[in-house]
């Protein structure tokens, strides 16, 4: 038996299996990190039709086919969702028997002559069992004719293909497309390669995500974006031919990455490919038409890499709707510019702590730090979301605490229990030295009393509350000879141990 056959029939069995057991057909792009293994069904189809040109006939006269209407996924796309192609001249096309071709860079993109090149997954309306050659290399040009001159051309003579001595683009049309190799040398590749994640490829320390806020940097992993309060909903954009994309995004608020912001700051946006968006503060913050979310899953789905990880999308009832000039993507970079006060809390007790501005916006941005109550002021209630007082008076209660560089990090255990029920005051201090006190014993490990840094889903006006603000539940039980108030522009926490 021909070895080279079977080693073709293997991979073809080893393709064909991860297409069943995926429900979608999977190519495997080669980076630095290792292969990822790419899901084409994942990616929105493109659809064209092209007639291809054969070698000169006898006469020298053209050799045209006939023409055909295909439907597939962009090479680039499915490059950049595992990282993309950077310093790469070429590209390796590599069919599952070994067979391939190479074609530069620069065509990629689909403004040579030769057009868009896609892997199609049809042809003329059949696919699978009825249409076996995909995943195949076709190019989509707008004339809808890919010529001989087209192609040496777009590719030149290094990448062309020649029949003997004729030029001729049918051998362009790589079949059963296995592997996307960037700079391919022709070597063998593994019959079923180790695949790392999309995210080891792209963001090799792991961070997907960068948040500048002022002097502060923050990096964060796919894991800790989820791990912030997250928000469901339908978005439609109109896209940029005019047409109207509709879809179901979850996402972390926009306003949890920007925090505190005047209205007038800007937030600068960076895509991975270099591209950047300004807003300002204000259109996030506005929620009258929606809320602007970072999303990371559309219609139930982790977004590839293009347009993911992250896009930022509008997203409320179905008369959501928003231009796709607004909607950023590929983001891996949130910076906080213009109007940015820095702020902090100082805590004293056994030990002395400050939290900055970044470390209490990020830990109100999470699910786990939080606490919302509910205050009624001259008979209208309102909802304030906050970080419950004990959790913070946990760091300095005592000498057991997190390390610093953990930020607003704790353990239920950190809250010295002995300590608050035998007593100790807790003065809350705001900047022009006004003050309340309250017991030890009345908030251990009750989450009615918080340090609020939002009301009713709103960050806090800083010119009539200040950035933080104490308030307890309107449910809170005071003792008879208690005149506990709230405390606007908070900005020190002492314990009287």
């Amino acid at each position: 038996m021909n070895r080279q056959w079977l080693i073709g029939t293997l991979l073809v069995l080893g393709l064909a299996w991860a297409a069943i057991a995926s429900g979608s057909p999977a190519v495997y792009v080669q980076t630095e990190a290792g292969f990822v293994e790419v899901f084409l069904g994942d990616f929105p189809l493109i659809e064209g039709t092209v007639a291809y040109e054969g070698p000169a006939t006898g006469d020298g006269g053209a050799n045209w086919k006939s023409s055909n209407t295909y439907r597939g996924v962009s090479v680039l796309s499915i490059l950049e969702s595992a990282g993309g192609v950077a310093g790469a001249d070429s590209l390796g096309i590599v069919a599952v028997d070994g067979w391939y071709k190479k074609v530069p860079v620069s065509v990629l993109s689909g403004d040579s002559v030769a057009g868009v090149p896609i892997l199609a997954l049809e042809r003329n309306g059949e696919s699978g069992d009825d249409w076996e050659d995909g995943p195949m290399l076709v190019f989509l040009p707008e004339d809808e004719a890919f010529s001989n001159d087209d192609m040496l051309t777009a590719l030149g003579s290094e990448f062309s293909h020649y029949f003997g001595e004729e030029p001729s683009t049918t051998g362009m049309m790589v079949k059963g497309v296995a592997y996307l190799v960037p700079n391919y040398d022709g070597s063998a590749l593994p019959l079923e390669p180790e695949v790392v994640a999309p995210d080891a490829a792209s963001f090799p320390d792991g961070n997907v995500l960068t948040v500048v806020r002022g002097d502060d940097s923050l990096a964060y992993t796919m894991e800790e974006v989820e791990a912030f309060e997250t928000l469901g909903g339908q978005g439609t954009f109109t896209t940029s031919t005019n047409a109207d994309y509709m879809a179901s995004y979850v996402g972390v608020p926009m306003t949890t990455f920007i925090g505190n912001v005047n209205s007038d700051a800007t937030i600068r946006v960076t895509a991975a490919d270099g591209y950047s968006m300004n807003y300002s503060a204000e259109t996030f913050q506005d929620t009258s038409e929606g809320t602007w979310i970072l999303a990371y899953k559309e219609n139930g789905n982790y977004m590839p890499f293009d347009p993911g990880y992250f896009r930022i999308v509008r997203v409320g009832d179905e008369s959501t709707h928003f231009s796709s000039a607004l909607s950023a993507k590929m983001v891996v970079l949130i910076e906080i510019l213009g109007v940015y006060v820095d702020y902090g809390l100082e805590l004293t007790g056994a030990v002395e702590r400050t939290f900055s501005r970044s470390e209490l916006e990020e830990g109100v941005g999470c699910p786990c730090h939080v606490s919302t109550v509910t205050v009624t002021s001259k008979g209208v209630a309102s909802e304030y979301t906050g970080i419950p007082l004990w959790r913070l008076i946990a760091f300095v209660d005592d000498g057991v605490f997190p390390a610093a560089a953990l930020g607003l990090h704790y353990n239920d255990t950190d809250f010295n229990d002995v300590l608050a029920q035998a007593g100790y005051t807790i003065d809350l201090v705001a900047s022009d030295g006004y003050t309340q006190t309250v017991t030890s014993d009345l908030i251990a490990r009750n989450d009615l009393f918080i340090v609020a840094f939002k009301k009713d889903g709103v960050f806090l006006d800083p010119d009539s509350n200040g950035y933080m603000r104490f308030v307890f539940d309107d449910s809170v039980g005071l003792p008879e000879d208690s005149n506990l108030r709230s405390v606007k522009f908070l900005t020190k926490i002492l314990l009287g141990l």
